[in-house]
């Protein structure tokens, strides 16, 4: 098994990185944390269609591109770093959902950024609102429902939409585990960039910021807290595509690793921002600076699925293993 980064998939994270610096910049981000109503906005959600995104991992027959899960991890990755907002996660996962069992034209309508998609969990819409498909993924498939009635609730990261969810009308169920897999996998890809991107913010500064006329950075603290955040994202990075890989093989030990990932990547990135926010001081829990928002987030990617804890079950329950 190769996990060393294929020349396309190097290509869509390129293009990715591009596209979001361009036109989704951290100040426009925060632009959109800032107002009301959807996040993204509508241009930008169909902009994220035109990019191909909800579609990359799907069947050309269904107007994806017929990639697989390795390539989605990809891009998820930049989105982590960016802090897209979005219920990107969802949508590629309700378009999975339905290219498996559901109709044809719903499928069309999700790749094609007309409908959106959110995640529910204990009695929460993350990024929805009425008329919008919400999926309840749990061990075994995943319920998909289309929302009528919600009603707001007050967010901890404000790049996320949160509503207490009202009624819903069930459209479907799926019996199938590996909805709980990808959604592991495309998750701890998010994550991953989160850790990548506030590694970055701490030896930026460290490099710059001095203390008894010294860089903070020789400082033997600040030096093994950024040192930690590296191996973090390099023990992920792993991890994940070894896990992407398993899924798209069909493999029976894929649950694992993607809840492994999953757990390695959650716990990492929380710790990884909030190191970052020691590492900068005060100035880290300012409205102005970016670190809070890292750390908000990584809260959110990991309670999104339920609490942290039940993904120690898909750990504890195979009774043997075997590695390749």
């Amino acid at each position: 098994m190769n996990l060393q980064p294929s020349a396309l998939q190097n290509e869509i994270a390129a293009a990715a990185r591009e596209w979001l610096a361009k036109q989704l910049p951290l100040a426009r981000v925060r632009e959109l944390a800032a107002g009301a109503g959807a996040l993204p906005d509508e241009a930008t959600w169909a902009a994220y269609a035109e990019s191909g995104w909800f579609g990359l991992g799907l069947d050309q027959q269904h107007g994806g591109l017929g990639l697989g899960a390795a390539e989605e991890a990809v891009l998820f990755r930049e989105l982590g770093r960016a802090l897209a907002p979005g219920p990107v996660l969802a949508t590629v996962l309700a378009a999975h959902t339905m290219q498996a069992a559901g109709p044809a034209e719903l499928t069309a309508a999700l790749v094609g950024g007309r409908r959106r998609a959110a995640l529910t969990t204990q009695g929460r819409v993350l990024d929805g609102g009425p008329g919008d498909l919400v999926l309840a993924v749990d061990e075994s498939g995943v319920t998909v429902s289309q929302l009528h009635d919600c009603s707001p609730a007050e967010p901890v990261d404000p790049l996320t939409r949160v509503a207490h969810l009202g009624g819903a009308d069930v459209l479907l169920r799926v019996d199938d585990p590996s909805v709980l897999t990808r959604a592991h996998v495309l998750a701890t890809a998010q994550l991953l960039g989160i850790v990548e991107a506030v590694c970055d913010i701490s030896v930026a500064y460290a490099r710059t910021r001095t203390q008894f006329g010294k860089p903070i950075g020789s400082f033997q603290a600040v030096k093994h807290r950024t040192a930690d955040m590296a191996v973090t994202a390099y023990a992920v990075t792993g991890q994940l595509f070894h896990a992407a890989l398993l899924l798209d093989a069909g493999r029976p030990d894929a649950p694992f690793h993607a809840a492994a990932a999953y757990l390695v990547a959650a716990r990492g990135a929380t710790r990884a921002a909030t190191d970052t926010i020691q590492n900068l001081g005060g100035i880290g829990f300012t409205w102005e600076h970016d670190a809070h928002l890292y750390l908000k987030r990584a809260h959110v990617l990991a309670n999104c699925f339920g609490p942290l804890r039940g993904t120690h079950a898909r750990i504890m329950a195979p009774e043997r293993h075997e590695f390749a």
